[in-house]
């Protein structure tokens, strides 16, 4: 017991200074979830620091670039590096039932009046953009003053460990490395926030849609 939580004050629970923009939280505690990943490769779900079912919190700041372009009249969101790539949030099974897609259900209308965006139908750590149609000159100033505050918030709960990554899955579709006790979709939920970090005004908010069973 000693050993166990000699092990997880040491090497899982992370410096605030090594981590800089890119923050990772379990039940609110800051992690560095890779190494997290590595133990439960090697231990089981028996142990009493498993991570399943747990809250999990990914953000990162200063990881946008923000283009506009007068004549289309498109915004968009340039990732420098990629965002939330040690967990999944879209099923990898074609015919399971699982998540499959993010959902825009909030865009901010004192920055996006008119402006249209596609749902997200890829991992985060895919993304390498999001464009913003419509978009006046006046709405794309006032983003653009901020990209250096953009915060990308990801938030779900742990359903496993999946067996073709290792990644950390915020569902339970597919075949896992290191499985958890089954749970319903609802408790699940995957929420995707992009915001300013310095105001807290939420610019865009998703969710995650799962296909019928």
């Amino acid at each position: 017991m000693f050993l166990s939580v000699f092990f997880w004050n040491t090497f899982v629970f992370a410096n605030t200074s090594e981590l800089y923009l890119n923050l990772q939280y379990i039940n609110n505690k800051q992690v560095l979830l890779y190494k997290i990943m590595n133990w439960w490769n090697i231990n089981d779900n028996v142990d009493e620091l498993n991570p399943c079912h747990k809250k999990i919190k990914y953000e990162r700041i200063g990881n946008i670039e923000v283009k506009y372009n007068k004549i289309s009249k498109e915004l968009t969101f340039l990732f420098k590096n990629s965002f939330a790539n040690l967990v999944d949030i879209i099923k990898e099974c074609k015919n399971c039932y699982g998540p499959t897609y993010l959902k825009n259900t909030f865009l901010n209308k004192d920055y996006f009046r008119h402006s249209k965006v596609k749902n997200i139908k890829k991992e985060l750590s895919q993304l390498n953009k999001i464009v913003f149609k419509n978009v006046k000159q006046a709405e794309a100033r006032k983003i653009i003053v901020m990209e250096k505050n953009i915060l990308l918030l990801l938030e779900g709960n742990i359903g496993g460990l999946l067996l073709k990554n290792n990644n950390i899955a915020l569902h339970q579709a597919g075949d896992f490395f290191r499985s958890c006790s089954a749970k319903k979709k609802e408790d699940f939920p995957i929420t995707f926030t992009i915001s300013n970090h310095k105001t807290g005004v939420i610019l865009l908010e998703s969710i995650v849609i799962w296909n019928k069973e």
